[in-house]
């Protein structure tokens, strides 16, 4: 994907499928998008190169970025980015880099809403001012980066999963800009008995539709911060996993009960299709779909 501007423009023109400003030279090699969050593979040339988008971005290197940095009217910096490290740039910030070489790295853009609603979960006083930072490093977004490109290689990123990662991401982000004290304690037993059943016939009535982390704390009328935790102490296993489990099931009852393709089987249970069955059943059981229906005879 290569996106353009016209000479002498400062913002590029947005892409609304998938929320990328485009720009001379600028080359989406992989990318993937879900409601909060996306997910860009990013290579370009040298040369000079004007960001502003209403999300936050995020910049992870592949390889050392060297070169200079301009954030709003500010003066030229040198601010070099070294391979496995990351920086922000924040909703609404015109930046200006100007690399000597190629780079290459990981874009990870994320929706403002979900910092406002982190930030008035587990900061006091429920403000933080982000700003333009480089040269982070955390090893949990480099794991996180490193999960979001491996599942777009597979294609198979579901969105609960893509979910609980803008969550815990925003999270770590959030803890570069505050003191530890100002962290307030996530409140623990945040699920009833009612609410947990509720949560649970809900996804049981929407196995075969996009889940989302959003809407299971909605019904559960809690945050996506607390109702991640609140769910796995309660039930013993995150949304993400517990979903996939009940998928499995769903999938192996079809299977025993009925005549139908695995194709549709698939579809049925909420999986992206038979591929992704086949995947999943197989990382969980030892066995493919197909081994496992023939075993039925």
């Amino acid at each position: 994907m290569n996106r353009s501007v016209k000479p002498g423009s400062d913002i590029g023109h947005r892409d609304e499928q998938n929320p990328i400003w485009g720009f001379p030279d600028f080359h989406v090699e992989k990318t993937r998008s879900w409601k909060s969050i996306s997910a860009d593979i990013v290579s370009r040339a040298a040369g000079e190169m004007v960001w502003r988008s209403d999300r936050h971005r995020i910049v992870y290197a592949l390889s050392d970025i060297f070169g200079t940095m301009r954030s709003g009217g500010g003066p030229a910096q040198n601010k070099p980015l070294h391979r496995d490290k990351f920086s922000l740039i924040p909703s609404g910030v015109t930046i200006r880099a100007d690399t000597p070489a190629p780079i290459r790295f990981i874009q990870i853009l994320q929706s403002p809403g979900t910092y406002d609603d982190i930030i008035s979960d587990m900061v006091h006083g429920g403000t933080v001012n982000l700003e333009p930072r480089t040269a982070l490093q955390d090893p949990l977004v480099s794991q996180i980066a490193s999960t979001i490109v491996d599942e777009i290689d597979h294609g198979f990123l579901d969105h609960i999963l893509a979910d609980s990662l803008n969550t815990v991401l925003a999270v770590q982000i959030v803890r570069h800009y505050v003191d530890p004290s100002a962290i307030t304690v996530a409140r623990p037993n945040g699920l009833s008995r009612e609410r947990l059943q509720r949560v649970r016939d809900y996804i049981e009535a929407h196995l075969d539709n996009r889940l989302t982390l959003t809407d299971l704390a909605a019904v559960a009328c809690l945050s996506p911060y607390h109702f991640s935790r609140s769910f796995k102490q309660a039930v013993g296993a995150g949304p993400r996993r517990y979903v996939v489990q009940r998928r499995l099931e769903r999938a192996k009852t079809l299977m025993r009960s009925t005549n139908r393709s695995l194709a549709l089987i698939a579809q049925e249970a909420g999986f992206a299709d038979q591929s992704h069955l086949t995947s999943i059943f197989r990382r969980e059981t030892g066995v493919t779909p197909g081994q496992y229906r023939a075993a039925l005879i």
